[in-house]
């Protein structure tokens, strides 16, 4: 069984198919005018049979099919068939004009201006040569009349079309030009903040190359000396090895501030350090969260292992973003924080049930308040774990970290 059709074709395929239609419900209503109005014959003037009529307003449906396929051919082939319907009613029939309207209209939206005005302006004096000598020769009123009559046929078949078409494609040419300047602004924003993000990683690696550069350069050349003078000098090696302490606490420091620029620590006192942030403190997060009024169950499973000062941010703040996301984008649900320590990684894990309110759930917020998911995922990037958000099957969210034990915390 083929996949059904989508809406969207079904519709333009209803909207294709009703200008044919208009014109072939002409030709049906200009029959059944014949056959139920005993005048019809009388007003209008000529020997053709109006069957013969109706037959070219059909003509005119079955062309109007392929209008967007060859829209000047089918725009010349209705101006043809109203001019043969002009010159055998004394020019005063009117029932093929619907078809050229419509042709017009098509071909001055689909094909290029010159070409289309050309056609245009050919079919005008075609339909104002032959749609006049038809009336001269065959009506009786008066030339005022002829000359409105003329006139009122051009502007509603050629000129009328041909400026709902232009206005159209205005409309169309600003909708795709608004459309391009969004999507080059947002081409523009993204580069930018791959830019940001990139400058941020460049400054961040200089300064952890620096520092351990600096320092633990120091720290090996002090270990050596003091090494060396343990045979001879021992007060002095005593004295190197305060050196070596010294220049390790130094470098613990200025990593630690060098490791708080990937957080913001925005409830932390002016002027005082703030400590770094370890899945130690989670609990601490699971309680703040409870005094603002979630509810969230706190569960720890396994024997806690170090993985690294960055890694122990990463943890921290993902559980301290997603918290936050729960209470601003799924109000009154109820979440669990699980913090399992496997054998080959550490697993952090934030669930929460639905909401009452059905909304979107963990987006970036784009104030700068919180990273959000994009944040998430580039603290996950900077350590190499894993990072895996998104809705569960009863219509809650998950956020999943795991984070793989370094070398030093292997047993």
């Amino acid at each position: 069984m083929s996949p059904a059709e989508p809406p969207s074709r079904r519709a333009e395929r209803v909207r294709r198919a009703i200008p044919p239609i208009l014109v072939l419900a002409a030709a049906v209503g200009y029959i059944g005018a014949d056959l139920w109005i005993d005048e019809l014959p009388a007003a209008v003037p000529g020997d053709v049979s109006p069957f013969a009529h109706a037959a070219l307003v059909a003509l005119q449906a079955v062309l109007l099919v392929f209008r967007q396929r060859a829209p000047i051919s089918v725009f010349a082939g209705a101006v043809l068939l109203d001019a043969v319907i002009l010159a055998t009613s004394a020019g005063e029939l009117g029932v093929g004009s619907l078809g050229v309207i419509l042709a017009a209209y098509a071909m001055a939206r689909r094909s290029p201006r010159n070409p289309a005005l050309t056609a245009l302006a050919l079919g005008a004096l075609m339909t104002t040569g032959v749609g006049a000598s038809a009336l001269l020769l065959g009506s009786r009123e008066s030339a005022l009349v002829l000359i409105l009559t003329v006139i009122a046929r051009i502007a509603l078949q050629y000129a009328a079309p041909a400026a709902v078409a232009e206005y159209v494609r205005g409309r169309e040419r600003l909708a795709d030009a608004l459309q391009e300047q969004a999507r080059m602004a947002e081409h523009e924003r993204r580069e930018r903040a791959e830019r940001e993000v990139r400058a941020e990683r460049e400054a961040l690696a200089r300064e952890l190359h620096d520092i351990a550069g600096h320092h633990l350069s120091g720290i090996i050349v002090s270990a050596q000396a003091a090494t060396a003078l343990t045979r001879s000098d021992l007060d002095r090696a005593r004295e190197m090895m305060q050196t070596v302490q010294d220049d390790a606490r130094i470098a613990l420091a200025d990593l630690r501030r060098t490791v708080g620029l990937l957080r913001s620590d925005d409830d932390a006192p002016s002027g005082a350090p703030s400590p770094v942030p370890t899945i130690a403190g989670i609990p601490a997060l699971v309680d703040i969260a409870r005094e603002r009024g979630q509810r969230v169950a706190l569960a720890a499973v396994g024997d806690a292992r170090p993985v690294g000062a960055l890694a122990e941010t990463t943890a921290y703040r993902m559980v301290q973003e997603s918290l936050a996301n729960v209470a601003r984008h799924a109000p009154g649900a109820a979440g669990a924080v699980t913090v399992r320590f496997g054998a080959d990684a550490v697993e952090i894990t934030v669930a929460n049930e639905p909401s009452a309110e059905v909304r979107t759930r963990e987006t970036t917020d784009s104030s700068g308040a919180g990273y959000g998911l994009s944040g998430m995922a580039e603290r996950a990037e900077l350590i190499r774990a894993h990072l895996s958000a998104g809705p569960d099957d009863d219509g809650g969210w998950t956020n999943r970290l795991s984070i793989p034990y370094d070398g030093r915390s292997t047993p």
